[in-house]
């Protein structure tokens, strides 16, 4: 149970103290967590560690785009490219050299 509650409570606490633009990624360690903790709590429920990935499914699927927007919008303002700037850069010929040193 112990090995559920204290990461549990530090990752609330990280959640609570973070200033960085990414914290709400920490939603889906602490709702893992939770759903651990509680079934640990709740002997009812036969299965513990092996369905909480499907309920963080949908939450999974709301949190991680909506994070990676705004990192595209802080990203975009940034570093001041608009949209004519990205066809252009879309539509020249690099060298496969050049692809894998752009993605770094």
């Amino acid at each position: 149970m112990m090995g559920k509650f204290v990461p549990l409570l530090l990752l609330i606490i990280w959640f609570i103290t973070c200033k960085h633009w990414w914290y709400h990624v920490i939603f889906i360690p602490i709702g893992m967590f939770a759903f651990q903790l509680f079934s640990v709590i709740n002997d009812d429920v036969g299965i513990t560690d092996e369905v909480e990935i499907w309920w963080l499914f949908p939450i999974m699927l709301v949190i991680v785009p909506f994070v990676y927007l705004i990192k595209a919008q802080l990203s975009n303002k940034l570093l001041g490219k608009d949209l004519r700037s990205f066809e252009e850069e879309l539509g020249s010929k690099k060298s496969l050299w050049q692809q894998i040193k752009d993605l770094f």
